[in-house]
């Protein structure tokens, strides 16, 4: 399993997910990518129930989760069903380049 990568700054060491030539805190030049472990807290939970494109469109519905990671950038990516606010999780990449939230 791999986690989402992130971006990291070398003389300030803020950490975020978007690709950038520069750090958005500091501003320096000096950014490395890093994979970040996967490991973070649910911010925010909902379920989607009505896909916006048929190819997209599961029976049941499907979770859409705001994931705090432990080195900070918050996420969003596809959630198990019945995550909690709160509730610890597991973000990895899928096979379709996509993250999704497991209960740790």
């Amino acid at each position: 399993m791999n986690g989402p990568m992130l971006q990291s700054c070398g003389a300030c060491c803020r950490r975020w997910q978007f690709r950038r030539g520069a750090c958005p805190a500091c501003g320096s030049a000096e950014v490395s990518e890093i994979a970040a472990s996967g490991q973070g807290t649910v911010w925010s939970v909902t379920q989607v129930m009505r896909a916006p494109l048929s190819e997209l469109d599961v029976p049941g519905g499907y979770g859409i989760a705001l994931v705090t990671l432990v080195e900070g950038p918050r996420i969003m990516c596809r959630a198990e069903n019945g995550l909690a606010i709160g509730e610890r999780v597991t973000v990895t990449i899928r096979a379709d380049n996509l993250p999704a939230a497991t209960r740790a």
